[in-house]
């Protein structure tokens, strides 16, 4: 968790309409103020070497990174929407199964399916820009 309140750094791909639009999501349903977004691409700068670090070494671009500040540890991907979820109000119910391996399994899975799709579905709810070139 991050620096002394507890809080999860979730990095995000900005140019992504579907990463966008999920950081916002997020944003909002956030209200004890768990999470903080970061996108990639303002952390590839950071002055906090943690986010810096994590940038160069995940490629947050396939799925989002989830950051610990204080420990430097990194979720990713399936691992990365438990711990959000976790951390979200009602979270208490998915914290026991964070650890038990067919959830992060089939997690996992489902993450993989809709990252490795993210700019098709992005294109189809019509949240990518025009440059998009999935017919709508």
């Amino acid at each position: 968790m991050t620096r002394a309140t507890g809080r999860l750094v979730v990095m995000f791909d900005r140019d992504c309409g579907l990463c966008q639009a999920t950081a916002r999501r997020l944003s909002r349903w956030d209200r004890n103020g768990r999470l903080e977004m970061l996108s990639l691409q303002d952390a590839a700068g950071s002055d906090r070497p943690v986010f810096a670090d994590a940038a160069r070494r995940h490629p947050v671009l396939e799925q989002p990174d989830v950051v610990e500040e204080t420990t430097g540890r990194v979720d990713a991907g399936g691992a990365a929407a438990l711990a959000i979820a976790a951390a979200l109000p009602g979270g208490e119910l998915i914290r026991p199964f964070r650890g038990f391996p067919p959830t992060r399994w089939i997690v996992g899975a489902l993450y993989g399916l809709v990252a490795r799709n993210r700019h098709t579905i992005g294109c189809r709810l019509g949240l990518e820009g025009p440059a998009c070139d999935v017919p709508r």
